[in-house]
């Protein structure tokens, strides 16, 4: 009897012992800040920093036909339709760029109208883009241009799309012919926007197209949009090496729910290698998930930030399919169910900062239909760049998620994150209060 409660005994210091040598070892003690006594208007940035905002082809432009369409009616999900009908729109859309004072404009081409049946190439759509982009010069606005925002032909899903290594030289045929026509107006390239997110929605929760449940699939899927963008990188940077490539990376933060656990920390610290550390090691190293993917290695100008939120890991803490996730007690919830933790900005800055190359925030906005939150939210992230930048990050720009309301994938049209909002029958656009202040905050710079 004795043995046995000396052994449990010996268990539990161990156990106390490791939590804490964890603890007390973790290089980002999860910080929150005092708001209320934080001065939010005391902001630093530099001569010729960006300002801008961010949309997505497939969620503004409207009557796609791509895999994400197929997704909708497969799933029953609520259908993209006419979105915000940006395609007809977008002059109207881009003087509301200049009205807000954007100096930068990020936002995604559609592979499927270019390439609407394979080896059927669309100039008229290229030239739409072509115009595009002629319209931002003009304006003085920055256009920073997206290759792959979760959609693409269906004719190339249909193939495997991402899941087969043997597709990745149509994507990158498609890339090098958009780039080589917008090569002399277009500078800064996206080639692949959060390719953890489309990886584990796709093919682990089955959320995004296609629709599959599978964590080895979900792996090769990653490693391939690595192989991606290595290749369309290492065949368009000779051609073109004034253009600067990267890759949009949502850095989603993990810090165990409770601080002292021995299983929550764990949890956390995996979660956080295969949501971030696994990417940033392949981009680094050429080496993901214990294969070699030297496409890769070396193949980043600058990388892309999406920022949104950290997760509070802890056995059954998180539910992603109802998207309800702990909070803490001094954490505001936002309308997409993850709590608001604008301190974690700088934190995932300081994760991308050892790829040695300057960051881009291509993403960093919040659901707020009533427009109750997002005021706050802008400025505390703005405060938290500010200090970011002042330390010595280079880090270039910001881009709000997002212009307007839009179609927000799974979500549909419930999710409203607009600077702007949209009214999706009359399609009329209204500046939203935080609209002006950003609009003021960026007149002020």
């Amino acid at each position: 009897m004795w043995e046995r409660v000396l052994v449990a005994a010996l268990a539990a210091f161990i156990v106390f012992k490791v939590t804490l040598i964890t603890y007390r070892r973790r290089k980002y003690p999860e910080p929150h800040e005092d708001w209320a006594n934080v001065n939010l208007d005391d902001l630093h940035f530099p001569e010729g920093f960006h300002w801008g905002t961010a949309t997505a082809a497939h969620q503004v432009e409207g009557h796609q036909a791509n895999n994400w369409t197929v997704h909708e009616a497969a799933k029953g999900l609520e259908a993209s339709g006419a979105a915000c009908d940006h395609w007809n729109r977008w002059k109207d859309d881009f003087q509301l760029l200049s009205d807000l004072g954007m100096t930068s404009y990020r936002f995604s081409i559609e592979w499927s109208r270019l390439e609407p049946t394979e080896g059927a190439w669309d100039e008229a759509a290229l030239a739409v883009y072509a115009e595009m982009v002629d319209d931002l010069v003009g304006r003085g606005i920055r256009p920073v241009v997206t290759l792959h925002h979760f959609t693409h032909p269906d004719w190339w899903e249909a193939k495997g799309g991402f899941a087969d290594r043997a597709n990745i030289p149509a994507f990158a045929a498609y890339c090098e012919r958009v780039v080589d026509t917008l090569a002399d107006r277009v500078k800064t390239w996206v080639t692949v926007n959060e390719p953890t997110v489309f990886s584990t929605m796709g093919y682990t929760l089955g959320m995004f197209p296609p629709g599959r449940r599978s964590i080895p699939t979900t792996l090769r899927v990653m490693r391939n949009l690595l192989f991606a963008h290595g290749t369309v990188y290492k065949a368009l940077k000779p051609k073109h090496p004034e253009l600067q490539f990267g890759v949009a990376k949502n850095v989603t933060l993990f810090d165990p729910k409770n601080r002292w656990s021995p299983i929550d920390w764990p949890l956390a610290r995996l979660m956080e290698w295969f949501w971030n550390g696994a990417w940033r090691s392949g981009m680094q190293n050429g080496r993901m998930f214990f294969k070699d993917i030297p496409e890769a290695k070396g193949t980043l100008d600058f990388v892309g930030l999406n920022y949104y939120t950290h997760v509070l890991v802890g056995p059954a803490s998180v539910s992603l399919l109802k998207m309800k996730f702990p909070k803490r007690r001094q954490e505001v919830a936002t309308e997409f169910g993850y709590p608001m933790y604008a301190e974690g900005l700088r934190r995932a800055i300081e994760f991308l900062a050892p790829l040695n190359v300057p960051i881009e925030i291509t993403e960093n906005g919040v659901a707020d239909a009533e427009d109750t939150l997002r005021t706050e939210h802008l400025r505390r992230h703005l405060w938290v760049l500010s200090n970011a930048v002042k330390d010595g990050h280079d880090v270039r720009s910001y881009h709000h998620w997002s212009l307007m309301d839009n179609f927000e994938w799974a979500e549909g049209y419930s999710m409203r994150f607009g600077l702007h909002r949209v009214d999706f029958e009359s399609q009329e656009r209204t500046l939203r209060p935080s609209g002006e202040v950003y609009k003021a905050i960026v007149g002020r710079r």
